[in-house]
């Protein structure tokens, strides 16, 4: 292991010990404060104060002080002297807004401004690694807090990352099958995902969204866009993070929970406890629990049965004045099936896809003087898996009347007309296989055979990232080491050790911009560089009026994904490619953002260009030794828009949001001859057009919750390759696949009644309409169902 560990602990401890609250805080005189005040008034932008906002203050990542506002919007915290501190303050209908403060030791003013809040306008830190209130970030982010999962219903982070402009999320069939998200026309291993800062990909940024329940997240923030500037590789086209529950140090202990149970057997249940002791420690511990019996018994020969099960726990403790530490571990287990494709007449027995995986980190935080402040991380990810089918179920045919032609570019291509059964298929043929105009007959006899299929990872990491804050500007800087292999085969590892760099500039609270890069070596492969540029600010700052608010923002940026572990090393079927090269991606966005009536309505438009190179690719064939490998080639490119509107003030009780977004995709070039692969052909399973729609109507106890998502026609694979019959039109059989999946609309709708102040009793339904559609080509997707529940919450509404 290539770092200095004991020297990096060593300074970690004794740097804030050897620089004191004195020192730190050039304080003169016969004995130094151990605290100060700091204190000031909470206003709007009218200048008009806000009572009842919390004012947070935050040492060394862990909350210190805490006040609310009164009659007069005033506050008074006391911090630590000469440290360096965070007001994080938050009011209903406002923005989240955070204040830096260098350390003092003397009280001082501090007067905040806020501004009147937006859908989901959380503080969010993944876009620089600090908390930002989402007024100043210049990236494309998208947050959710708890309050939002419960209004959408999510079982699932599936379900609720479907709800990002821009993202596409497509699974193999029903709860817990094998789910991809697509960001911007981007690969499904193209998105970084972080559980509370750990990295739970797999070798090669491989993630089922399926495999995380909604029940574990307090809340979420997806970052489009290429962000491998601070977060390295798989960070291509989105970077995904997960925060866990957690309670403040000077919160009372409390028990939250919920049940709830409906169609197909559904079971969705879980329980916390969380609190603080002492104000400087907290602690939170959590279990949940999900299952269903499939929706499609009428159709399989055996249960299609999903369970999951998870567990966290976390705490933090506060050190001091200057030293802080937190810790958690996670665990979840998921069995599964894999019933096939049911659509076209698959019937699986005997099959199964269960997954385990166990994560951990240690966080030690610290601050130097009055102005820097640093991190240490250490992280454990650690995946299993077994895929198998222990029966050979007997074939299956597959009778479809199809149109189109075969191998063309999309949506010129083949497509599904309808499915006959053996009798009308002979009847069609004798016929003269011209089931109508265009039309033709296609077959396929399909097998399957037992197997089992093991897979193991791990990730050990370590982490370092220091901030120095100088004119309110701040500057970080950081070491990242990593270790990747696999434990089921010796010598298939890989250790990684970047250095990167961010500084952060603001003018006039107005003006923001990002520069950073980061450097990667890979052991035994090349040095990889990856900039970013980031800038925005207000045209028009927040106030009252017709147009209350304009700001125009701005990305460039560089995205790497390394090979897995399977395609560097190779295996049973495939040579080793130590010469691989990670795949790249250049991407950047434009946009510009307003607010009208007084910031009552909120409206986006941001045009996105993805470039992606170096892609690696399965070629098979005669070539070299005549094994199969992977090898780099030109790769793909996305360019589209990416429009948000936003009723953010609510209207007698009404909020709402909707998102529209167009996504131009094409494959450059590739090695394949397969139709799906084509040069100019879009890219499988990514829509060019999509779009959501969230309202929310809330009338004293009661609120009720409404949503739809709009999904259009898609490039997609059968992978039948289905034999035509010989007709008039076509007198040569060719092999063909499907390759036009139809779009598809589904709506949800949810009633909340608060009972009793800490009891809120529900009833969510899910595709009320009852639409027919496959996610993926089929595959078909969950029909209507309805689920009733309550939720506990000792501590308020969650």
């Amino acid at each position: 292991m290539r770092l200095p560990f004991r020297s990096l602990l060593v300074s970690l401890f004794l740097i804030p010990v050897a620089i004191g609250p004195a020192e730190a805080g050039r304080y003169i005189g016969p004995s130094a404060p151990t605290s100060v005040a700091v204190q000031g008034v909470v206003s709007d932008t009218t200048g008009g104060v806000v009572a009842g906002a919390t004012v947070n203050a935050v040492v060394a990542g862990r909350s210190v002080s805490r006040a609310t506002t009164g009659a007069d919007g005033a506050f008074r915290v006391e911090v630590p002297a000469g440290v360096p501190v965070e007001l994080r303050v938050r009011r209903t209908g406002f923005a989240d807004q955070v204040v830096a403060i260098t350390g003092d030791a003397a009280p001082r003013p501090q007067n905040i401004t806020l501004q009147v809040g937006g859908v989901s306008d959380t503080l969010v830190v993944t876009a620089s690694r600090a908390a930002e209130s989402r007024t100043r970030v210049t990236e494309s982010v998208t947050a959710f807090t708890r309050a939002d999962l419960d209004a959408l219903g999510a079982s699932s982070l599936a379900d609720i990352v479907r709800f990002v402009p821009g993202v596409n999320v497509e699974a193999s069939g029903r709860e817990g099958a094998v789910t991809s998200m697509f960001s911007r026309g981007g690969e499904s291993d193209y998105n970084l995902v972080l559980i509370d800062g750990v990295r739970v990909n797999q070798s090669g940024g491989v993630f089922d969204f399926s495999r995380i329940n909604a029940a574990e997240i307090e809340r979420l923030e997806v970052v489009r866009g290429a962000q491998s500037s601070l977060w390295g590789s798989d960070a291509m086209g989105s970077v995904v993070q997960i925060f866990t529950r957690r309670a403040g140090a000077a919160n009372r202990p409390q028990v939250s929970g919920s049940t709830e149970g409906g169609s197909f057997g559904t079971f969705r249940g879980d329980a916390r406890l969380m609190g603080g002791a002492s104000g400087r420690v907290d602690y939170s511990a959590g279990v949940s629990r999900r299952q269903s019996d499939g929706a499609f018994a009428d159709l399989l020969p055996e249960d299609d049965t999903f369970k999951q099960t998870a567990f966290d726990a976390g705490g933090g403790a506060t050190l001091g004045n200057r030293v802080a530490v937190r810790g958690g571990v996670r665990s979840t287990t998921a069995d599964g099936t894999s019933v096939g494709a049911i659509a076209y007449g698959a019937r699986n027995t005997g099959s199964a896809y269960d997954t385990s995986d166990r994560s951990g980190h240690v966080d030690l935080s610290h601050s130097f003087g009055s102005r820097l402040s640093g991190t240490a991380s250490f992280n454990y990810f650690r995946y299993k898996s077994v895929s198998a089918d222990t029966i050979a179920d007997a074939p299956y045919f597959t009778y479809a009347v199809l149109e189109g032609t075969p191998n063309a570019i999309f949506p010129n291509g083949t497509r599904l007309v309808r499915l006959v059964d053996a009798v009308e298929f002979d009847a069609l043929v004798a016929a003269g296989a011209t089931p109508g105009a265009g039309q033709f007959l296609a077959s396929r006899r399909s097998s399957n055979f037992p197997f089992t299929s093991k897979s193991e990872f791990e990730r050990p990491a370590f982490r370092y990232q220091a901030d120095y804050d100088w004119s309110g500007q701040r500057f970080s800087a950081g070491y990242e080491w990593e270790r990747e292999f696999n434990p089921l085969s010796d010598n298939v590892r890989l250790d990684n050790q970047s250095l990167f760099v961010q500084q952060l500039f603001s003018a006039r609270d107005r003006w923001f911009a990002t520069v950073g890069g980061r450097l990667d070596r890979k052991e035994s492969a090349d040095t990889f560089f990856s900039p970013k540029l980031s800038a925005g600010g207000y045209l028009v700052p927040f106030t009252s009026g017709a147009v209350s608010s304009l700001k125009v923002f701005g990305n460039l940026g560089q995205g790497i994904k390394s090979p897995s572990l399977s395609e560097r090393f190779g295996g049973s079927f495939t040579d080793p490619a130590p010469d691989l090269k990670v795949e790249q991606a250049r991407t950047g966005d434009i946009g510009v953002e307003a607010t009208f009536a007084n910031q009552r309505y909120r409206a986006l438009v941001t045009y996105f260009n993805n470039d992606y190179t170096d892609q690696i690719a399965y070629r098979g064939g005669v070539a070299g030794d005549g094994i199969p490998e992977y090898i780099n080639i030109d790769g793909s490119k996305a360019d589209g828009w990416e429009m948000e509107w936003a009723l953010q003030r609510p209207w007698a009780g009404l909020t709402a949001s909707a998102s529209y977004t167009y996504v131009d995709h094409r494959v450059v070039t590739n090695v394949s001859t397969s139709q799906q692969f084509q040069p100019g052909q879009p890219l499988l399973r990514r829509p060019k057009n999509s779009g959501n729609i969230r309202a929310s109507w809330v009338s004293g106890r009661v609120s009720v919750n409404a949503s739809a998502r709009l999904v259009g026609d898609r490039h997609d694979n059968s992978f039948l390759s289905l034999r035509t019959v010989p007709n008039a039109a076509r007198p040569m059989p060719i092999t063909t696949d499907i390759t036009v999946n139809p779009g598809y609309t589904v709506m949800s709708l949810g009633l909340d009644v608060r009972a009793h102040a800490l009891i809120t009793l529900y009833v969510r339904g899910e595709n009320v309409a009852n639409e027919s559609y496959e996610s993926v080509l089929g595959y078909p997707a969950m029909p209507r169902s309805f689920v009733a529940g309550v939720r506990v919450n000792t501590g308020g509404r969650r």
